[in-house]
């Protein structure tokens, strides 16, 4: 049975994920002129050293394959992504970040910036940050597999 802290751990999770996601999303918008979705495949691509399998990629994201296929679609017709058949297997599809996608995301860091200060730096101090980030981590490895988040776009 669960006690009302730990519901409460969980709905507030859930609503302060939404709040962000929101606010990341109108940011991104204002800034690059991308949903945060498609903003968050680039940065998984870069993350990645610049290039995943599309089943690889659509496990580090949480959407749906015909979402992930649709991000994709806009970002190339963008210039800012590409797929391409995966050397070894002629089924297998990889997407690649392209320079234009490194280089948005390098232009669109000190808006980021912005935003995640005003979101979620300035109202916690850092050792809060740093226990947040640690547990939080233990939840992502609980539920993913592996803790994400971190890298720099330069």
């Amino acid at each position: 049975m669960l006690t009302s802290a730990q519901l409460a751990l969980f709905e507030r999770l859930i609503d302060v994920g939404k709040l962000l996601e929101k606010r990341a999303d109108r940011a991104t918008k204002r800034e690059v002129g991308l949903k945060y979705s498609q903003y968050e495949v680039l940065i998984r691509l870069r993350n990645a050293g610049g290039e995943l399998r599309m089943s690889e990629l659509g496990g580090l994201l949480v959407t749906s394959p015909s979402g992930l296929t649709y991000h994709l679609s806009q970002l190339e017709k963008a210039g800012l992504a590409e797929r391409f058949t995966a050397a070894d297997d002629e089924r297998g599809v990889v997407a690649r970040i392209t320079p234009q996608g490194r280089s948005l995301l390098v232009d669109a860091f000190d808006a980021q910036t912005d935003m995640i200060t005003d979101a979620v730096v300035a109202p916690l101090d850092e050792s809060t940050i740093e226990d947040l980030t640690r547990e939080l981590g233990r939840l992502q490895v609980h539920l993913r597999g592996e803790a994400t988040g971190g890298a720099l776009p330069y």
